[in-house]
């Protein structure tokens, strides 16, 4: 449920403003969602399938961010060994990440709606990996399932998840 005030948007990256992609970037990056510049992570934004955000409506700030991610083989396949879990059926499968919302409005169940909104755009295998409980309680509420074991990542111990929607 997003609180009042918040408008929720769901679309492609390429619709936003040039404008708008900056700031959705330097939300991510400033969330620490990826390293990067600005365009390194604008760069990775254009390739997301899917990308969720929230807006304050009185100021049109935009404050939270999701994405349905395309990652590369390489890292969909080092996240599944590191987790010590066989790739089998997950081989293409889609990323729900880049989950970030603005530091003064956390602890405000912001991320629910979404991952929600993300979740709603998943058709086939899909995964997520996160170091954050509130993550993992909006994933396993979605459906998402912890596969293997935890790893070591830049902020702490790192799990997947996953989901086959039917």
């Amino acid at each position: 449920m997003v609180e009042s005030g918040i408008i929720r948007w769901s679309g492609a990256f390429g619709d936003l403003s040039s404008d708008d992609q900056l700031l959705v970037a330097r939300l991510v990056k400033e969330g620490g969602a990826i390293k990067g510049t600005l365009e390194e992570i604008t760069q990775r934004l254009k390739r997301t399938r899917n990308l969720a955000l929230l807006r304050i409506k009185l100021n049109n700030r935009i404050v939270g961010v999701a994405a349905l991610k395309t990652p590369t083989r390489t890292y969909r396949a080092d996240k599944f060994a590191a987790a010590s879990v066989p790739i089998t059926g997950y081989e293409t499968a889609l990323e729900l990440g880049y989950v970030v919302i603005a530091e003064d409005m956390r602890g405000k169940k912001l991320s629910g709606c979404l991952c929600d909104a993300i979740a709603k755009e998943i058709r086939g295998p899909a995964f997520a990996t996160t170091d954050s409980d509130t993550m993992k309680r909006n994933l396993q509420r979605l459906g998402f399932t912890r596969a293997g074991r935890e790893w070591q990542g830049r902020k702490g111990a790192l799990s997947l998840w996953t989901i086959t929607p039917r």
